[in-house]
C-alpha cells in the first residue's frame, strides 16, 4: 500500500510521460537545427567562395576548410538543441498542442503542482496521465529534417560549387587587357611542369622539392591577379630552394676531389669522368652504372675497387662528409665480398655496396634537380620582371650610373696622364719679316709622352702671327680604353678657406661684381700702339695726300678727350 497521496502519484507519472516526450522533442529540434546549422556553414563558404572568385585564387582555398566549416556549425547547433532541456510547463503545452489533447496536461501539471485532493482533480490527473501513456513520443514529435532549410542549403552548396568552377569573366578581360597578369600565370603554370618533371624516384630529397615546388606554383597563381605579389611570392619560393641547396657546394666540392682518385681504374673512370664534367646527372647515372657492375666483379676486381674507392674516401675528406661516408661504406662491402665470403653474407655484402653507391646517386640526382629548379626559378623571375618593366629601369638605372662614372673616370683620367706638346712654326711675309705662329696641342690618354708632328702654316698678312697646325697626341674626348678607368667610388671636396663656393678652391676674380662702367685704364695701357695705329696709315699710299692733315687732327682730337 503506498503512501503517497494520489495527487502526488500521477503528478510523478504525469512528469514521467513529459520526460518522454521532451527527450522526442529534443531529437527533433536537434535534427532542424542540424540542416540550419549546416545551412549557415554553406552561406560562409560561399562568401569565401566569392571573395577568392573576385580575385582567382578559389584553387588556393584547402578543400577540408571548405568541408569543416559547414559541418562544424551542424554539429554545434544540434548538439546545442540536444542538450536542452524543456520545462514541464513548456512539454505540456506542446504535446496538448501536437496530440490533441484540449489542455489535459497542462490542467493535469497544475493541479498537481497545488496538490489538490479533490476527487474531481485526482480524476483529471489520472486521464492525462492515460492519455500520455497512449501517446507515442516519435509519432508525435517525428524527428524530420525540415525541407525547407534542406533546399535553401542545397541551392547555396550549389551556388558555390558554380561559383568555384566558373572562371571570373571581368579578370579575364583584365588579363587580356593586362599582359602583366598572364605573364605571371604562365610563370605559375612553368613552375608546376617544373615540379612534374622531376624523377618518380620516391626519395626524401626529391619529395621535399617537389612538394615545395607544387605549393609554390599554386601561391604563384593564386597571386597572379596582382603579379608584384606573384613576383614577390617566386622570389620566395626561389630563396625557399635556394636554402635548400646549401649542401650542394660541399657535394660537389668533395665529388671534385676524389676525381683524380677514380680516374686511374678501368672500373671507376666513367665515374671520374663524369665528376669532371660536373653534371650532376652524369655523376648520379655513373654511380648507378657502378653499383650494378659491382655485382658481377670477382674477388680481385672486387678487392681493386675497394682500395680506389677508399682512396677516394680519404680524398673526399673526413667520414662526417656523405661523399666519403658512402664511397667507405661501398670499399668496406667489396672488401668483405671479396675476402671470400660465399652465401647470404656474400650476397649481403653486394647489396650494401650497391646501396652505398646508389646512395650517393640519388645525392647527385637530388643535387641535380635543385641545381635545375633554381635555374628555371631564375628564368621565370627574369621574364617576370621583363613584363612589369623591372629589367629596363634597371637598365635605365645602371646607364646613368654608368655615365656618371664615367664622367669622372675621364676628369680623373686626364689629371694623371703625361701629355704630349706640339709647337708648329709659321712663317709671314712682310717685308721679309718672318711671322710666327705657335700651336699647341696636349694629348691625353694612357700612353704617356707621346709625341707629335707638326707643320708650318704660311702666312700672307702683313706681318701678322702666322698659323699652324698640330697632328700629335690623342683626341680630348677619347681618353682610352675603358678597362682601364679607374671608377669614382667616393668623391671628395678640395680643402678651401670658406670664401670660395664648394665647386671652387679659392675666389675667382672673373666672378665677382662689376664695376660701374667707367674704364680704369687708358687705352693706351691695354694696346701701346693704339695710338699709332689711327696714324700709321698716313704713311701709306691709301690716304690721299689733301686728307692725311685732316685725318691726323680728327684721331688727335679724340685722343684729347
Amino acid at each position: 500500500m503506498s503512501l503517497l497521496s494520489p495527487t502526488a502519484v500521477y503528478g510523478a507519472e504525469l512528469r514521467e510521460q513529459l520526460g518522454l516526450v521532451g527527450r522526442a522533442l529534443a531529437l527533433q529540434r536537434a535534427l532542424t537545427w542540424l540542416v540550419r546549422g549546416l545551412a549557415l556553414g554553406l552561406i560562409v563558404d560561399l562568401g569565401v567562395v566569392g571573395w577568392a572568385w573576385t580575385r582567382e585564387a578559389v584553387g588556393s582555398i584547402p578543400l577540408p576548410l571548405l568541408v569543416g566549416i559547414p559541418v562544424a556549425l551542424a554539429l554545434l547547433t544540434g548538439l546545442g538543441q540536444l542538450l536542452r532541456r524543456h520545462s514541464p510547463a513548456d512539454l505540456a503545452r506542446r504535446v496538448d498542442q501536437a496530440a490533441g489533447l484540449q489542455e489535459r496536461a497542462v490542467t493535469a501539471l497544475e493541479l498537481g503542482s497545488r496538490g489538490l485532493e479533490h476527487p474531481l482533480a485526482v480524476a483529471q490527473m489520472r486521464d492525462a496521465v492515460e492519455h500520455l501513456k497512449r501517446l507515442e513520443p516519435l509519432d508525435t514529435f517525428p524527428p524530420r529534417a525540415p525541407k525547407r532549410e534542406l533546399i535553401f542549403a542545397a541551392a547555396v552548396a550549389a551556388t558555390a560549387a558554380l561559383l568555384a568552377v566558373s572562371p571570373n569573366p571581368w579578370l579575364l578581360s583584365a588579363r587580356v587587357a593586362n599582359p602583366k597578369v598572364t605573364a605571371a600565370q604562365e610563370q605559375a603554370q612553368k613552375v608546376e611542369r617544373l615540379a612534374n618533371s622531376l624523377p618518380a624516384d620516391n626519395t626524401a630529397e626529391l619529395n621535399q622539392l617537389r612538394d615545395l615546388l607544387s605549393k609554390g606554383a599554386k601561391t604563384i597563381d593564386a597571386r597572379s591577379s596582382d603579379p608584384e605579389q606573384a613576383l614577390t611570392a617566386l622570389e620566395d619560393l626561389e630563396q625557399k630552394v635556394r636554402d635548400m641547396s646549401a649542401g650542394d657546394g660541399q657535394l660537389a666540392a668533395s665529388l671534385a676531389a676524389i676525381a683524380s682518385a677514380l680516374a686511374g681504374d678501368a672500373a671507376t673512370k666513367d665515374l671520374a669522368a663524369a665528376i669532371n664534367t660536373g653534371d650532376m646527372h652524369q655523376i648520379s647515372q655513373a654511380a648507378k652504372d657502378l653499383a650494378q657492375r659491382t655485382a658481377k666483379m670477382d674477388s680481385q676486381e672486387q678487392q681493386r675497387v675497394a682500395k680506389v674507392l677508399r682512396d677516394a674516401s680519404a680524398q673526399a675528406g673526413s667520414g662526417t662528409d656523405p661523399v666519403a661516408r658512402d664511397l667507405a661504406k661501398a670499399a668496406d662491402a667489396l672488401q668483405s665480398g671479396a675476402a671470400g665470403q660465399q652465401g647470404a653474407n656474400g650476397d649481403a655484402s653486394a647489396a650494401s655496396a650497391q646501396q652505398a653507391l646508389n646512395d650517393l646517386s640519388q645525392s647527385a640526382t637530388a643535387a641535380g634537380e635543385r641545381q635545375s629548379a633554381q635555374n628555371g626559378l631564375q628564368s621565370s623571375r627574369n621574364a617576370l620582371e621583363r613584363a612589369l618593366g623591372r629589367t629596363e629601369s634597371r637598365s635605365v638605372s645602371s646607364s646613368s650610373s654608368a655615365a656618371s662614372q664615367g664622367q669622372g673616370q675621364s676628369q680623373s683620367q686626364g689629371q694623371g696622364q703625361s701629355q704630349g706638346q706640339n709647337q708648329g712654326q709659321g712663317t709671314g711675309q712682310n717685308g721679309g719679316n718672318p711671322g710666327q705662329g705657335a700651336s699647341q696641342n696636349q694629348g691625353v690618354g694612357a700612353d704617356q709622352g707621346q709625341p707629335g708632328g707638326s707643320s708650318g702654316g704660311a702666312n700672307d698678312n702683313n706681318g701678322q702671327p702666322g698659323g699652324g697646325y698640330s697632328t700629335g697626341g690623342q683626341n680630348m674626348n677619347k681618353t682610352g680604353d675603358s678597362t682601364s678607368l679607374d671608377s669614382v667610388t667616393r668623391p671628395q671636396q678640395v680643402p678651401s678657406d670658406g670664401s670660395a663656393p664648394p665647386d671652387y678652391s679659392s675666389a675667382n676674380p672673373n666672378l665677382s661684381n662689376p664695376s660701374s662702367g667707367q674704364s680704369q685704364v687708358t687705352d693706351e695701357q691695354v694696346n701701346p700702339s693704339y695710338q699709332r695705329r689711327s696714324t700709321q696709315g698716313n704713311d701709306n699710299a691709301t690716304i690721299p695726300l689733301g686728307l692725311r692733315d685732316l685725318v691726323k687732327d680728327y684721331f688727335s682730337s679724340l685722343d684729347h678727350k
